[in-house]
């Protein structure tokens, strides 16, 4: 097996660091660009608390924003609202719950 010279290796290492110099900007850049991507859940204004997909292209999704909560129905075309309210009001009573007692 025939070896390599030395500048084939040097021409190498110095095409992997920057490469690796590189790859590490790139990182840098998307982490201060997309800074609220990056946030903890607990910091992030927007959370999807819930989602039910109701078809291939139908779903719906529970959202907080703040201190509201939407609910909202999203398919290929288009996204509505179909209900809002506060995120600190009681969660609605159960239709089975009273026929238990």
């Amino acid at each position: 097996m025939q070896s390599m010279p030395n500048h084939d290796w040097a021409q190498y290492s110095l095409s992997m660091t920057f490469v690796l110099l590189l790859l590490a900007a790139a990182l840098w850049w998307l982490s201060r660009r997309n800074k609220g991507f990056l946030l903890p859940a607990n910091q992030r204004r927007i959370q999807i608390l819930e989602a039910y997909p109701m078809g291939l292209r139908h779903k719906l999704l529970l959202v907080q924003v703040d201190s509201q909560r939407l609910l909202l129905a999203i398919n290929a075309n288009d996204i509505q609202t179909l209900h809002a309210w506060p995120a600190d009001s009681p969660p609605p009573a159960q239709q089975g719950a009273s026929d238990a007692l």
